[in-house]
């Protein structure tokens, strides 16, 4: 629940009418015309970016599709339609069984709850992961009430139309400006790693101690912690090339730390793979992921999205450029600064800034080729070079 925040108003919705997706106007929707909009509403659902809408979000999803007021409360009216529209062939759930503090307003946290209790989620994802295709398929199920594979308006709108709206715009999350007069390397030296290094020269091996790959990017979730390492595997197992995305919390280092250790096998693989080759070698160094790089909204992104990117320092009511961010620094799970190597005109060298991110005039918002900084010219003039050869 925590990969989305909703801000107090709600974003600006885009929806879509019937005659949107109704492309050949036939006043018959198949499920080709329906998947290509429901594919534009995956990544709004997948809040982190791994191609796989995991339970919490799934929940976030759905109570905020059953909000059709965007208040971001439950009443016991939308709970019953959303019930009886989404999931109307399952043994239904009381409302006052989630309304655990019974003031008549079900909240997030509550839903989210109630229903990790059932299993509705792992019946949306047909026992396994609920990807893309998985996705498009049982939405569609959920509109064509009458199964007969034709979704016609009055089936549309008793559901309503698609939306990409409640998630939280790039200026709802706000963080305090760190003064670069306090900010000091010491604990990136201490206990910091690259991230640039991590996905060029970590080796991955698997839970028998074989080299099964290699590291192709690092998934950052919208608070800035580490979602999950997205690694190339399967050459060992002659399988051929594998990406899978592994849970930041199931990577363990080696003990010489040159390498991580994934508890991906052969007979597991797939367990942790994505269903499209998003992650190629050239997308993961910088194509973006369809519907989501260019939209306002809170999500997840890839480290390498951000390495490569212009820094910007401000210059009175507007940003400069400043020079290009050339590394990330991660501690303590997450990541904690941006290492940018300024243009000539600022000196040469590596200068290690704080990282901000989704936040109101300044920082990185995902899909963004700009990182802007909240210092100008002569606070970043201070600053010390980094040097990368104190890592300990």
């Amino acid at each position: 629940m925590a990969l989305i925040l909703v801000a107090g108003a709600p974003a600006l919705a885009q929806t879509w009418t019937y005659s949107d997706i109704d492309q050949d106007n036939n006043l018959e929707l198949s499920s080709a015309e329906f998947g290509v909009f429901s594919r534009e509403l995956f990544p709004y659902w997948d809040a982190d970016a791994d191609l796989v809408i995991d339970e919490d979000e799934f929940y976030v999803g759905v109570y905020d599709a059953w909000d059709v007021d965007d208040d971001e409360i439950l009443t016991d009216v939308e709970y019953t339609e959303g019930w009886s529209t989404w999931f109307g062939d399952y043994e239904p759930i009381g409302y006052s069984d989630l309304d655990l503090d019974a003031d008549a307003e079900l909240v997030a946290d509550e839903f989210a709850t109630g229903l990790g209790q059932t299993e509705l989620y792992d019946t949306w994802g047909a026992g396994g992961d609920l990807g893309e295709e998985q996705f498009v398929t049982v939405l569609y199920d959920v509109y064509d009430a009458d199964d007969d594979l034709v979704v016609t308006q009055a089936e549309y709108e008793m559901v309503g139309e698609f939306w990409t709206a409640d998630y939280a715009t790039t200026d709802t999350l706000e963080a305090e400006v760190v003064s670069l007069n306090d900010w000091t390397y010491d604990d990136l030296y201490a206990e910091g790693f690259s991230a640039e290094d991590f996905i060029d020269e970590m080796e991955v091996y698997g839970i028998n101690g074989e080299e099964i790959g290699e590291v192709e990017d690092i998934i950052i979730g919208p608070d800035g912690r580490i979602v999950a390492i997205v690694a190339e595997v399967g050459g060992f197992w002659d399988i051929g090339d594998t990406h899978v995305s592994v849970p930041y919390d199931e990577v363990a280092m080696t003990e010489l730390g040159d390498g991580i250790i994934l508890p991906v096998t052969e007979e597991t693989v797939d367990d942790y793979g994505f269903e499209q080759e998003v992650f190629s070698a050239v997308a993961a160094a910088g194509e973006g992921i369809s519907g989501v790089d260019d939209a306002e909204v809170v999500r997840g992104w890839r480290a390498s999205e951000l390495i490569g990117d212009y820094a910007r320092i401000r210059d009175g009511d507007v940003y400069g450029n400043y020079g290009y961010i050339s590394d990330l620094l991660l501690h303590d799970g997450q990541v904690a600064a941006v290492v940018v190597q300024p243009n000539a005109g600022y000196g040469g060298g590596y200068r290690a800034y704080p990282y901000y991110g989704y936040d109101a005039g300044y920082g990185f918002d995902a899909g963004s080729p700009y990182y802007d900084m909240p210092y100008d010219e002569r606070e970043v003039g201070e600053l010390d070079e980094f040097d990368y050869d104190r890592f300990e």
